[in-house]
């Protein structure tokens, strides 16, 4: 009997355990797994989301290293001004005081610039002379319209060019009327002597366009003031030789002195 009562309850409560035993183990055993992998998938997700935040928005050290401030010079200027010295060039026959500035390039060529009168004058002339080699020359026309701007007047018309003959040589020259406030009608002229790295250019004006005698016997009237260049001398040297008799003897002997332009 007790060994029937024993085995009864025996059997009943180890059937119990038997049976709850592996249920509880079988509901345990994946939770560590899952914390695990939890732990996991949010480490991975944090990490993934801090860089993708440091990629977007570095740090304003990084930044500063990424893109460096720029310092901007400005090239120095082509043409430097000289001080105020003695003419190299004249104007032979000028109805008035001329005055003279000169300016260096940074190659080392010379340029001159004679000023006659002022514009609206009826007599108003503009010259600008080169020796050495400078800046590339362009056109006739887009030669004119710089040199007008520089002195702060605009080109409204050019016309034709043509060629007149000087004791230079041939020269071009085309009509040409400046404008500011009002307008004036003048003759504007150019010349190239490659061989011996010598230019002129500018223009002559007055109450009514000058015609091509003027023009030339303006240009006859270039002379040189003193000036100690073998080669500036060479070139007026062989110019004289070539001189006609179109413009009188005046032309070649009278001559008013060229001051140095007075600075603003």
């Amino acid at each position: 009997m007790p060994r029937a009562v024993y085995a009864e309850w025996d059997e009943e409560d180890v059937a119990g355990w038997v049976d709850e035993r592996p249920a509880r183990r079988l509901r345990r055993r994946p939770l560590p797994w899952l914390r695990i992998v939890l732990m996991s998938s949010c480490s991975i997700a944090g990490l993934v989301y801090f860089a993708l935040e440091q990629e977007q928005n570095p740090r304003p050290t990084e930044r500063a290293k990424a893109a460096p401030s720029a310092t901007l010079v400005a090239p120095a200027p082509a043409w430097s001004p000289l001080p105020p010295s003695t003419p190299v060039y004249s104007l032979a026959n000028a109805s008035g005081p001329v005055a003279s500035e000169a300016r260096q390039h940074a190659d080392g060529a010379r340029e001159d610039s004679l000023v006659l009168g002022r514009f609206g004058d009826a007599r108003y002339a503009q010259l600008a002379l080169t020796q050495g080699a400078a800046e590339t020359a362009g056109s006739f026309y887009i030669d004119t319209v710089r040199r007008a701007a520089r002195s702060g007047l605009a080109v409204a018309h050019q016309g034709q060019g043509r060629m007149i003959a000087t004791k230079f040589g041939a020269v071009e020259a085309a009509p040409l009327t400046l404008s500011a406030k009002t307008e004036q009608a003048c003759q504007a002229f150019r010349f190239t002597d490659e061989s011996a790295a010598f230019t002129f250019q500018g223009w002559l004006c007055g109450s009514s366009a000058p015609d091509d005698a003027q023009l030339a016997c303006f240009i006859d009237g270039i002379g040189l003031a003193g000036s100690s260049n073998p080669s500036l001398k060479a070139i007026f040297a062989r110019a004289e030789r070539n001189r006609t008799e179109a413009c009188g003897p005046e032309a070649r002997t009278a001559s008013v002195a060229v001051r140095p332009r007075a600075r603003p």
